[in-house]
């Protein structure tokens, strides 16, 4: 008999040992750990933004002058025609050559726009793909789970922003590709 006492005693601690381990086992389990950043703030602090303005100015600078040129000559040309300073056939001709300044000009803002939206776009991808990877990268660093966008986060804790690693390390990565 004292046999099945400890038999039933032993089989007893082994069922409680069990279901207090499994009771356990969500506290033994990993917190999954979160950080946020705030993405407009990263792209406008780091350099390769400024460097891209930059080099977009340059490369559009002389089309945006041509057409600064087009319009003050459009202006010019109207206030002309409205003064009356034509008449006859010179002001069918002065008529006809702001329509066709109008015509050149819109055809050609629209080009410019167009070229500068898709250098723009092809640019950010790239600028994009950098901030990615350095996200990626310190996430995996530091065991991060999850990373939320900031600009939709009501409250964090300053601890939990890593904006600023983020800033430097795609700085960083822009100067090691000059």
């Amino acid at each position: 008999m004292l046999k099945k006492v400890l038999l039933a005693s032993a089989l007893s601690f082994a069922l409680l040992g069990a279901s207090a381990q499994a009771a356990d086992a969500p506290a033994a389990a990993r917190t999954p750990t979160v950080a946020a950043i705030n993405l407009p703030f990263i792209i406008n602090e780091i350099p390769q933004t400024k460097a891209l303005e930059e080099a977009l100015a340059k490369e559009f600078g002389a089309r945006e002058q041509e057409l600064q040129k087009m319009q003050q000559k459009g202006s010019q040309l109207g206030s002309d025609l409205q003064a009356g300073k034509y008449k006859g056939d010179e002001l069918v001709s002065k008529q006809r050559e702001l329509a066709q300044l109008q015509s050149d000009f819109q055809l050609k803002a629209r080009a410019l726009q167009e070229d500068q939206q898709k250098r723009v776009s092809e640019e950010q991808r790239k600028i994009n793909i950098e901030v990615q990877k350095a996200i990626d990268a310190i996430a995996k660093e530091r065991g991060i789970d999850l990373v939320l966008r900031g600009e939709g986060i009501a409250y964090t804790i300053p601890e939990l922003d890593i904006s600023s690693e983020v800033i430097t390390r795609v700085s960083a990565a822009g100067k090691a590709k000059k």
